[in-house]
């Protein structure tokens, strides 16, 4: 069969972005089509504006604290939100001429903007015209799950894609879900001046995270003055005299929640209902995500599906490895395979919460026999500078001693977890985990801090120095009292 292209991919987000950057540069007649934002949710509804406005509203907050560190006038600031979305539309413009056509254009790439559909599992139907490949990805991204509550249409209701471009700050705000989503913008609101509520299904805030982690991030939350409701099913929404108002049914029975604007959170369903799989040969699953191999093969083995679209994990990062992965399958021909066990994320509040490898109940649940380290950063003397000490550090050892997972919950988490990421795909020692020497103060001491609490016992005890009075006549004695080593 004659194909008008080498690759054919669509969706403009991170895993079609890098999967077209790396094969039109490579030489491969490539089609990357977009039908709204090149981009993707990330830029323009995702990642970029929410980080900006947590920065944002961490202002504020800070703001508000100074009252503790002898801000003697402070007065409480009035937020501008038309400013608060300047700034968020400014960062996203500072960085779209990355994913711009222009620059796709400039790499080689024919760029479409236009919505497209099967065929067949060779050829689409693109902006009024037929296009082939020999091999297509699908990387369309996903989109906010609206719950079939009834009366939630008829009330309204924002998601992740106009809570960047509000008119005004809502003076109350019920967030439907608690997963990472719900939980950074209910934080991002709160500190801007509204009063949340999270609402959830699950028994606690962000569910996929360790269960004590969690828990220090729920505390800051509520401390902050955050409701949190879960376990509760959101049965009815109305609206009276401006105001939405949620029935809920719960641990706690009937309850009636009241605001001004409902925000859904509540996790992700696949943007694959347009493109007529069915032409292709392809079966979407539930929430509209195609399965795929480890190799990103959907059921027809030349169509590769990376990013949301294939339900694996909804990382950017993790959507440009598997970008990567199909440009080193396809154009190179030179294999590979996707492992998931090892994927970081970061749950952006204050404290972040940040994971990579397994966690303390995913080691039991695979039959693994592992003991867990807890590292206080109480123990850390930054931390305790920037008042920061209610973290915890979670670091999973299987029986060889080795880093199989690390869990953070603390301020700037995620920029601690690059050494975690090192320990757990390098299979390093724990002990590993303290070589080096680091400058003081840091919150990255955490590692030896925890490191040192575990093995200065196997060190300084009454055994060792009995030998080295016996082989040294040294003359102390010791300590006096048990010494605390975190």
């Amino acid at each position: 069969m004659h194909y008008t292209h080498d690759l054919i991919i669509i969706g403009g987000g991170a895993g079609g972005l890098t999967t077209a950057a790396g094969c039109a540069q490579l030489g491969l007649k490539t089609a990357l089509i977009e039908r709204e934002h090149m981009g993707g949710d990330c830029l323009h509804f995702g990642c970029v504006p929410s980080k900006t406005l947590i920065h944002t509203a961490g202002l504020f907050a800070a703001a508000a604290e100074t009252r503790a560190y002898g801000n003697t006038a402070y007065t409480a600031p009035v937020v501008d939100m038309q400013a608060v979305n300047a700034r968020i539309s400014a960062v996203i413009g500072a960085i779209a001429h990355h994913d711009s056509p222009e620059r796709f254009r400039s790499l080689g790439a024919e760029v479409f903007l236009s919505a497209a559909r099967f065929r067949n599992d060779h050829e689409l139907e693109v902006d009024g015209q037929v296009i082939s490949a020999k091999h297509i990805v699908i990387a369309t991204g996903s989109r906010a799950a609206v719950p079939p509550v009834p009366g939630l249409a008829e009330a309204g209701y924002l998601t992740n894609r106009d809570v960047f471009s509000l008119p005004k700050l809502p003076s109350s705000l019920v967030v439907l879900g608690a997963g990472p989503i719900g939980v950074e913008l209910g934080q991002c609101f709160t500190r801007l001046g509204s009063k949340v509520t999270l609402v959830d299904m699950a028994p606690r805030i962000l569910p996929r995270d360790d269960a004590e982690l969690a828990e220090v991030v729920a505390t800051r939350l509520r401390s902050e003055g955050i409701t949190i409701i879960p376990g509760a099913k959101v049965e009815h929404v109305s609206t009276k005299g401006g105001m939405k108002q949620l029935s809920l049914s719960g641990p706690n029975g009937q309850q009636l929640l009241e605001a001004e604007q409902i925000l859904v959170a509540a996790g992700c369903t696949a943007n694959t209902g347009e493109l007529q799989l069915e032409a292709a040969g392809i079966e979407a699953g539930r929430g509209g995500y195609i399965a795929v191999n480890n190799k990103l093969q959907s059921s027809q083995s030349h169509i590769y599906v990376v990013g949301d679209a294939n339900g694996a994990f909804p990382f950017t990062h993790v959507a440009g490895a598997e970008g990567a992965l199909a440009v080193r399958r396809i154009a190179l021909h030179a294999g590979g395979k996707m492992d998931y066990r090892t994927v970081p994320w970061v749950s952006y509040t204050e404290p972040e919460l940040a994971a990579i490898g397994h966690s303390e109940d995913s080691a039991h649940a695979a039959g693994i026999s592992a003991r867990v380290v807890r590292q206080s950063f109480a123990g850390v003397d930054r931390a305790h500078a920037e008042a920061a000490t209610e973290g915890l550090m979670k670091i999973v050892l299987d029986t060889k001693d080795r880093v199989i997972g690390v869990q953070i919950a603390a301020t700037g988490a995620g920029e601690l977890l690059p050494t975690a990421v090192a320990a757990v795909r390098g299979r390093r020692k724990f002990k590993e985990l303290s070589l080096g020497m680091l400058p003081y103060p840091t919150m990255n001491e955490v590692y030896g801090k925890a490191v040192s609490a575990e093995r200065s016992p196997l060190l300084f005890n009454p055994r060792v120095r009995s030998v080295l009075r016996t082989l040294f006549r040294y003359r102390g004695t010791g300590p006096t009292t048990e010494v605390n080593h975190e």
